[in-house]
């Protein structure tokens, strides 16, 4: 028995086997996924099968994070991985390094050549993007009419601006039909003289889900609107070219009605903060006018005080200058005033002899009779 193989070596020789051949190293391999497991660590664990056979897979957290869909049950997917051996059971599986879903590789590499050749011809150019208005009336919404969407819309601009009106052109917004909905509701919207802006929507899903927001023919409407246009289309991560040729895109629908209108929130704040400025701003005034009051009223009273001073040394000058003329004054410094009959005396020919005349002095006066009137040669 010396020649036999444990489980455990057995299992450890065939992974060694599978997991080094070379052509098992990476496969390719399509079908249906089943029976998926999502583990709290981030691991997927799940079943590929088709109408005869099944193989388990797993793909761990790092691979895993990198998706940008939901694997779900029912789901048709490409797988790329390698084979590997499960030693406790002694089952192989595939360690799946990527994922797509069926049929998505086609139209991702269909995507990008669209995308290539539409901004070579410069529908996507920064220059030709329209000014979203800060303040709408009236917002046109293209989406379906029916379903979490729309809703989500209308509630938000309600809570953030309940003053802008929201018109809704409804259209499909998968299959068939909704390409020639979707730019038949856009152009309907444009020509309305009351709309200012457009919000083109709906909700997430698969590329393929998404695909009439690659169409040509509605990336080239979108461009050729005269109203702006917000893309709002799918979740965070999707991405469309009708969002490459808007004028802004918004990661959610719900995004895009928070950036097409203001919230009343942030306005009654900017308007208190701008109130509560501009009376600082006034209080600031009022007393920097109210020094400059003060200043000039203390230099009008200096002003006046000088002036006061200088006139009433000016009076004080004209006093004595008066004073100095009165004929008291001149009576002090030993002038006598002779008087005819009351009036004074100016010359010798006023007077005749036996007239009585009468001396003023300045301690009296003296009467006397002219005897002789002699006049100067």
């Amino acid at each position: 028995m010396s020649d036999a193989l444990s489980v455990s070596q057995f299992n450890q020789l065939v992974k060694s086997l599978l997991e080094n051949a070379p052509f098992l190293r990476q496969v390719r391999l399509h079908g249906e996924i089943a029976q998926i497991n999502r583990q709290s660590s981030g691991h997927i664990y799940f079943t590929l099968r088709d109408a005869e056979s099944q193989l388990p897979c797993v793909m761990w957290r790092l691979q895993a994070e990198r998706l940008n869909f939901t694997p779900r049950t029912g789901m048709r997917v490409v797988l790329s991985g390698g084979i590997g051996v499960y030693l406790p059971r002694g089952t192989y599986q595939l360690t799946v390094h990527s994922m797509e879903e069926e049929g998505v590789g086609d139209l991702y590499r269909e995507f990008i050549r669209r995308k290539n050749r539409l901004e070579a011809e410069g529908l996507f150019e920064a220059a030709l993007k329209r000014p979203i208005p800060r303040f709408p009336d009236w917002v046109g919404v293209v989406t379906s009419a029916e379903g979490a969407v729309i809703h989500d819309i209308r509630k938000t601009i309600a809570r953030r601006f309940p003053a802008t009106q929201i018109r809704l052109a409804p259209s499909k917004v998968q299959g068939s039909e909704a390409l020639p909905e979707l730019i038949s509701a856009l152009e309907t919207l444009d020509r309305d003289p009351h709309i200012q802006v457009i919000i083109l929507a709906r909700g997430g899903g698969s590329l393929e889900d998404l695909w009439n927001f690659n169409e040509e023919a509605l990336v080239r409407c979108v461009a050729g609107l005269e109203t702006p246009v917000i893309s709002a289309i799918g979740h965070e991560r999707d991405f469309t070219l009708c969002d490459f040729v808007a004028d802004l895109r918004a990661p959610t629908p719900t995004a895009a009605a928070e950036q097409v209108c203001p919230d009343q929130l942030d306005i009654r704040q900017w308007l208190d903060e701008q109130l509560l400025a501009a009376e600082q701003k006034a209080k600031n005034r009022i007393r920097r006018e109210k020094q400059i009051v003060s200043d000039w009223a203390i230099r009008l009273r200096e002003i006046l005080r000088a002036r006061i001073r200088l006139a009433s040394s000016e009076l004080q000058a004209m006093q004595r200058q008066a004073d100095a003329l009165h004929p008291k004054s001149i009576l002090d410094r030993g002038f006598s005033m002779t008087l005819h009959e009351g009036k004074r005396l100016r010359r010798v020919s006023d007077v005749c002899q036996g007239n009585v005349l009468q001396t003023i002095l300045a301690d009296g006066s003296i009467d006397s009779h002219v005897d002789r009137v002699q006049q100067k040669k």
